[in-house]
């Protein structure tokens, strides 16, 4: 019997748009705090493609996600900066509060399939988390009106642990009181969201609705979900067929 339904954050309950505009908000932070140093446009655009890299490579090698401030270090180390505490304070509140000013959007027919979903199940979410926390991007879900239909949270800047580490599930499960069996887990990333809740036991879900990611070709993807859609009403009828 069905009892729980986490969600996947970005690219499955809000998409990726306005990306660029904090990307590039950040660079032009970084490179401004760091002007007095001599660097060159092609230092910060390094520093930028690095940050990712570095991000991605603590996300896949250690199932962990890397704060805003830990990304930081990492360019204050490599590039021999001079510490300065106050620089890097400034530039972890850009980083991390810029998604405020720039928001994503709600992909289309979340919010209504989320709200029906909440009056037969108990609703969590599973979030991976890149420069902004846990805390702001419940901020986002307040002001799409959509908080108070989640009870349960894991995020990784939060639980010490990313998808698809089996503790991302599990900790949400233990919340809920829910075992795995009684749950399924909506996400966009085959290697985080639809591995990970398998490893668990829980049922997986695929949305491959949002055209603004850049994870991956959903056409050449071969999926462990249960069921996969582009379609929020589709995936609410699933769900209510086959609970």
């Amino acid at each position: 019997m069905l009892k729980l339904i986490t969600f996947d954050y970005w690219n499955t309950i809000f998409d990726s748009s306005n990306g660029i505009e904090r990307n590039n908000i950040r660079r032009n932070a970084l490179a401004k705090e760091l002007s007095e140093y001599g660097f060159l446009d092609k230092d910060f655009d390094n520093m930028t493609k690095e940050i990712g890299e570095y991000f991605n490579r603590i996300w896949v090698e250690k199932q962990i996600t890397p704060k805003t401030i830990d990304m930081l270090n990492y360019i204050w180390g490599k590039y021999k900066i001079p510490e300065n505490s106050e620089k890097k304070q400034y530039l972890r509140e850009i980083f991390e509060n810029v998604v405020l000013l720039y928001p994503p959007k709600l992909n289309p027919n979340v919010k209504e399939t989320i709200s029906k979903l909440e009056e037969k199940y108990l609703l969590g979410i599973i979030s991976d988390t890149g420069f902004s926390p846990g805390t702001i991007l419940k901020s986002l879900l307040n002001t799409e009106e959509i908080l108070h239909y989640f009870k349960y949270f894991s995020f990784s800047d939060e639980t010490g642990y990313s998808k698809p580490n089996i503790n991302a599930f599990s900790y949400i499960l233990k919340q809920a009181n829910v075992l795995p069996d009684n749950a399924i887990h909506i996400g966009d990333i085959e290697r985080t969201d639809i591995v990970g809740a398998k490893a668990v036991g829980m049922k997986a879900i695929k949305y491959i609705g949002d055209e603004t990611s850049l994870i991956y070709n959903v056409k050449d993807k071969i999926s462990l979900a249960d069921f996969s859609s582009n379609d929020w009403n589709e995936i609410y009828n699933w769900i209510n067929e086959n609970e």
